[in-house]
């Protein structure tokens, strides 16, 4: 176990010690990822198709990436919701619908929480990961209620992604653009997807299950009990591995069985890891102390951290 924690605080002490470089890199990865994925789409207009073909394409993709890596929490998801909004604009309507819903996320609640917004875009990126649990019990365990709404928010993004793409692929595109015209067709869109809205409540479904995972394992690591952080990782995972095992059983949603038994054991994995490099405590040394003044008595628990041994000279 010494070994182990001793290659932490080593890996930790290089994190801190490139921490400003090493978060640039990380996020412009993330980036890269999220805008290749997103030029898959490939529903643009032909004045478009020199930003995102050959390696005019790859430039341009990479050129995003560095600005995501460089810009604050709302400007990264207004730069996001501009590149998807280009890749359906065959379909201009859809297009400019798509564009206004994420904006309105954007203005209505990124603006207001701006940490917790990135937890959509994490979400979405999750899902094509195939490891969507993972951000759930990371956002328990960390954000606590607070992650519940932006969760909910990017479950409904992802999963309205296919029927966004399909909508643009069976529309006729305009093939000049008409002010006139552009609201009523704006307003069909909104029609076919209130109606798939009423239809398809998977979305729903997920998200609720989602929001349980969360309060378990925000409610869990909070009790007073050794190894409550561990526990609530393990309780969540489970809930939402039951969950989705009832949802299956019982609804129509399209999910494998042993995806989502496979995702819940990776994603527990993955977020102990981070918990683990966030902080280790040593429950063989736990201590309770007692101690009173003329207002109350107070009973304080006390779990020592684990350190690395200090290198001999």
């Amino acid at each position: 176990m010494e070994s182990f924690i001793n290659m932490r605080q080593n890996l930790i002490d290089i994190y801190k010690k490139y921490e400003i470089y090493a978060n640039y890199v990380l996020k412009f990865l993330a980036g890269l990822v999220i805008f290749w994925s997103v030029s898959s789409v490939g529903l643009y207009r032909e004045e478009f198709s020199m930003l995102f073909n050959g390696a005019t394409g790859v430039a341009f993709i990479v050129l995003l990436a560095l600005i995501f890596s460089v810009s604050p929490s709302v400007l990264s998801l207004v730069i996001v919701a501009i590149v998807v909004a280009l890749q359906l604009s065959l379909v201009l309507e859809v297009a400019v619908f798509v564009f206004l819903l994420l904006l309105l996320i954007i203005v209505f609640y990124a603006r207001l929480a701006p940490k917790q917004c990135m937890l959509i875009l994490a979400v979405v990126f999750a899902f094509y990961l195939r490891v969507p649990y993972a951000v759930v019990l990371f956002s328990g365990l960390y954000f606590g209620m607070a992650a519940i709404v932006p969760i909910i928010l990017g479950v409904a993004v992802w999963s309205f992604i296919p029927f966004f793409i399909e909508l643009a692929r069976n529309r006729p595109p305009m093939l000049e653009f008409d002010l006139v015209e552009l609201p009523t067709s704006i307003m069909e869109v909104f029609n076919d997807i209130y109606a798939s809205l009423t239809t398809d409540i998977s979305w729903v479904i997920v998200g609720f299950v989602f929001a349980m995972m969360i309060l378990a394992v925000h409610l869990i690591s909070l009790l007073s009990i050794n190894r409550s952080r561990d526990i609530a990782l393990g309780v969540g995972a489970g809930v939402g591995l039951i969950c989705m095992l009832m949802v299956v059983a019982i609804t129509d949603v399209d999910l494998s069985i042993l995806g989502v038994f496979v995702g819940s054991i990776v994603s527990f994995g993955l977020v102990w890891v981070v918990k683990f490099f966030d902080k280790v405590k040593d429950y063989s040394r736990v201590e309770h102390v007692r101690f009173d003044d003329d207002d109350a008595v107070y009973y304080v628990k006390i779990v020592p951290k684990v350190k690395a041994s200090s290198k001999k000279n």
